[in-house]
Order: structure tokens, then sequence, then C-alpha cells
């Protein structure tokens, strides 16, 4: 090497590491500058600078200190470049061009890594950009493996990235990850849903009780974490359909489909619920404004009829003139609009106060749905329960002492039929081993063997497969129907009522969504809500005279159940 030559020479050094996928192989920066160093020692020239950042190379002009040291060889302050690697100066064709074209320029005279000096000459500059060109193919290909990695991940039920909250990474053998229920805090996230679900709280009030009565927080991590949620984060977790079995992601053809949550990974909510929070949300999953929403118990359950958007509510305050008689709306008058009398002048006015709903006409402006007053859907509730679910404390407990009879019945025959499986698994279990015994002493050939023997264990199998699936009756539906008989007993007199929390809770266990259309109602409920009703509708055409909002121990009354009792039960 011309060491005269050299010493016209400024160098300065630069040391590059990606975070991304394309520098897993790449030496640290704290690497590579001792190598940049040995390298100026061996090659006996001084280096003024070394620059050094964490940026990807992929992509031209997106490196400040790479576009720093380019600007100092375009004025001429330096001529020269040291690094570990040439990929560690470019990964794209363009960056790459820009060097070659400051070589044809003579202002970069030399760039030496520790494989090669590259000079100003057509087989230096060649080889230069085949090892950028290099390095942008393994570049490229290690993105097209990592998205057919993430693609298959997705097919399996596994959305890429860390476990959600309520929820931990399995750190087994790869590519055999699952992902768990977190023990500390799967309750929690459920408990939090299933209280949005309830209607009585906004996002911002579910934060509160997140942070201060749940004592939700993220997991500890290495440099992270540990910190109650977020209210943005929360905002994801009411919007993430992962929590009820599905999420979003592209296929390969880079179209965004839906994928199935691995059966593995347990549910915290079910898809009817994921979107009736999406509904209580509004129409792209951002929480809607909730001025007021206290004073209006059907907020979020109503739809307009006829355009099929949200229906939202309003105070209506009225005077009426003592001078004119005239109606109007005085909260920002002084005056009646018609007989221009002063409302403090007014001797006895007639003040009114309404609550109305009525479409908010985003989704059509132009729609003709007109108002109705809350006294009104209360009057409907009422009414439509009075009529339609109401039964009598005696009914309830009727019912319920002869559903816990009918579980008890239910638990006796499941118990029946495990315990013939298992007799049956017993069996066949003992063939199998009677089938060994008899290959080793050599009373059976091969092929029988093999064939009883794929035979039993299939039956095995499927019996094993029937018992996981024959799991012993809980109590949960009879829980539910009692819930359910409670409410039936009360439930008109809620709406009749003003106490706002009772009407939402209500509505919620109902899960009852309201339709707006020419100024009238209609309701629909839950299956099991729904069944009940029908049940009495059944009954009362039976028996006219039965009436289960009235019905009690008494012999004439008791009679009148009798004669429906089959279909009732």
């Amino acid at each position: 090497m011309n060491n005269q030559h050299q010493t016209k020479i400024i160098y300065n050094g630069y040391a590059r590491k990606s975070s991304e996928a394309e520098d897993k192989q790449a030496l640290s920066i704290e690497s590579q500058v001792p190598e940049i160093n040995k390298i100026s020692s061996q090659n006996k020239v001084l280096t003024t600078d070394i620059l050094t950042e964490s940026k990807s190379a992929k992509n031209s002009f997106g490196r400040p200190v790479f576009e720093q040291l380019i600007k100092r060889i375009e004025n001429g302050e330096v001529q020269g470049i040291i690094a570990w690697h040439a990929n560690r100066l470019s990964r794209n064709a363009i960056d790459a061009a820009r060097l070659v074209d400051l070589f044809d320029k003579e202002k970069l005279r030399e760039i030496i890594t520790q494989q090669q000096v590259f000079r100003n000459t057509p087989q230096d500059k060649f080889m230069l950009t085949l090892f950028c060109s290099q390095a942008k193919m393994e570049n490229d290909n290690k993105s097209i493996d990592v998205k057919r990695g993430l693609r298959k991940k997705r097919e399996l039920g596994y959305p890429a990235g860390i476990a959600k909250i309520g929820y931990i990474n399995d750190f087994g053998e790869k590519g055999k990850r699952r992902i768990l229920s977190d023990p500390d805090r799967f309750h929690l996230v459920k408990q939090l849903l299933l209280e949005f679900l309830t209607g009585k709280y906004s996002v911002r009030r579910l934060h509160e009780y997140a942070k201060n009565t749940l004592g939700l927080k993220n997991i500890q991590r290495d440099k992270e974490g540990g910190n109650p949620i977020a209210l943005s984060h929360l905002h994801l977790v009411l919007k993430d359909p992962f929590y009820a079995g599905f999420f979003f992601g592209k296929d390969e053809n880079d179209q965004i489909i839906r994928y199935k949550v691995n059966e593995t990974v347990p549910r915290i909510i079910s898809e009817e619920q994921y979107w009736l929070i999406q509904s209580m949300l509004g129409g792209k999953g951002n929480p809607r404004p909730k001025t007021n929403k206290n004073e209006f118990p059907y907020i979020g359950r109503t739809k307009c009829g006829t355009c099929g958007g949200a229906v939202t509510a309003e105070h209506k305050h009225q005077l009426t003139c003592s001078n004119c008689k005239k109606k109007f709306a005085y909260k920002s008058k002084t005056h009646c609009p018609v007989c221009n009398t002063k409302i403090t002048e007014m001797k006895s006015p007639k003040y009114a106060h309404y609550i109305y709903y009525h479409c908010t006409k985003r989704r059509m402006p132009t729609c003709p749905e007109r108002s109705v007053y809350q006294s009104d859907i209360d009057e409907y509730l009422a009414g439509y329960f009075e009529s339609n679910l109401k039964i009598s404390p005696d009914l309830r407990d009727w019912s319920i002492k002869h559903l816990s009879e009918l579980t008890q019945n239910d638990k006796q025959n499941e118990f029946e039929r495990k315990d013939m499986w298992l007799k049956q698994k017993e069996a066949k279990e003992k063939e199998y081993s009677e089938l060994i015994r008899m290959k080793m002493r050599g009373a059976i050939d091969e092929d029988d063997f093999l064939n009883m023997k794929t035979s039993l264990k299939s039956e095995i199998e499927n019996i094993t497969r029937t018992l996981s699936e024959t799991g012993s009756a809980d109590n949960s539906a009879l829980e539910r129907a009692k819930k359910a008989f409670n409410l039936a007993v009360g439930i008109s007199e809620v709406f009749q009522g003003d106490d706002y929390n009772e009407k939402v809770e209500a509505l919620a266990t109902l899960r009852s969504n309201l339709t707006l259309k020419e100024k009238k109602l209609s309701l629909s409920t839950e299956k099991l809500y729904s069944i009940l009703i029908a049940g009495i509708i059944s009954a009362r055409q039976e028996s006219p005279a039965f009436e289960p909002a009235n019905w009690s121990l008494n012999k004439g009354k008791t009679e009148r159940l009798n004669s429906v009792c089959p279909s009732w039960l």
C-alpha cells in the first residue's frame, strides 16, 4: 500500500446496527468500533472520527448519521471510509449508487473493510455494488421468510407480537409456543369487559375502575410494564376481537382476512358480547361522547329502524307563557317569542321538562324518523314486560324448584353415561394388553397383530375423546335461570320507576336492544328470556285462566298451573 498516497486521505469510521431482522448476525456497535480501529491499524491509516447509529439501511435517505458522512465527503472534508463490512454502509441500491457516484466524482477515494479495500477502479466499484446488492437480497429474503412465518403463525391461530393483557406467552420449544391465560390478570380483564357491557361505565370511568378498584397493571418486562393500564390501552382492549376468539391479518395475497384464535386459548367474552361492545363504543369503535349519559338509560341500546343509525337523547325544557299561552323553549330566551312578555314578569308560568330520543341522522341526514319521549319508552317497556315476562314470586319459586330437580336428573344421567364409557375404555385397554402378550408369546402373526393393534388404539382414542367431551354438568345454566326468574318478578316496576342504574342493569341482563321506527318501539332480548316469554305465551294459550304474574299457591290457581305444567317446564 502506498503510504504517501494514504496520508493525503482523511478517514471517518462508520458503525451501524439495526434492531430489525436484517442485522441479527451483525456485530453490535460496541464490537464494531474496536474492529474499525483494528482495520485502521492494519492498514496504517488514521481515523479522525467514528460515526455510529442504530438505523436500518434497507431504505435510502433514512439514516441521519450516514447522511452526515455523505455530506462530509461531498464537502471535501473526508475522502475515505472505514467500516466493518460493506453491508454496514448500504442494504439498498440507491445508497450503493451514491457511494459509486462519489468515487466517479473523485470525492471518495477509498472504502476499507475487513474483507477488502475498495478504490475508484471498475472492478472495485463492481465488487462494492455486488456486496451491497447481496446484502439487499439477503434482507429481502429475510423479509419474505418473516412474512411467511407470521402468516403461518396466524393460520395456527396466534397473532404476532407479545400476548395481550390477560394472557401470557409460552416460552417453550420454538415453533410450538402457545398463548396461555394469565392467572393474575385473566379474571380482571374479564370482569372489566363485563362491567362495560352493563352500560354503567363510560370508557374513562371504566379506566378509573380498572386502576382504583381492580388494580389492573401491565406485566412487568425488562424495560417497561408494571404500571396501571393506560386509558389508551383500555381503548385498544375494548376494540380487540382477540378476547372474543378471532383477529384480522394479511393472507398470502396481502389481503386482510379474519383468523380464528387457536382453540387452546381461553376466550374472555363471546363474539356476541364483542359486537355489543363495539356498538356501545360507536360506529368505528371510537367512544361516543358520554355527556349526561347517566340521564339517558336507553342510549347505546337503541337504533333507528329507518336508517339503522344510532339514536341519541336530549333534554327539552319548555315554558307556557301565562299571557298568550305560547309554549316555547326558554333556556336561551328572556322574553316570550310571541307577545314579548318578560319571563321574569310572567304570572304563574308553566314549566315542563322532557327527555326525548331521536335519530342522530349521521348515516342518513334526511332520515324522516321522528323523536319519541323517554316516558313513552318507559311506558312501552313496563307494559311489554308486564304482559310477556312478569311472573309471581310463587311461580318463580315453583319453577326454580322443578328446574333444580331436572338438573339433578341430568347430572345423574351424565354420571351413568360417563361410567359406561369408563367401563368400555377399561375393557378395551385389557384387550390391548392381552394382544401385546399374545405377540410376545408368538401366538399371533405380524399382520394380524398390526391390524388388531390399530383397531383397538382407534377405539380407545374415540372413547377417550368422548369422555373428554362429557364433562360433569355444572350449575351455570341453573344459576342463569334463577337470575332470569328473579328479574322477571319485578321487571315491569323497574321501568315504571326513575332509577337509571336499575334500568341500565335490567337491559344489560336481558341483553335487550330497542329499535325506534315511526314513533314505535320494538324489542329484542337474549335467547334465555325469549324462551321464557314463549313459554308464558304457550301456557296462556293452553289455559287462558292461567296468569303467571298473579299465580299463587292456592288450590284454584294451582289447578290452573297443573294443566300447563308440561308446557311450562
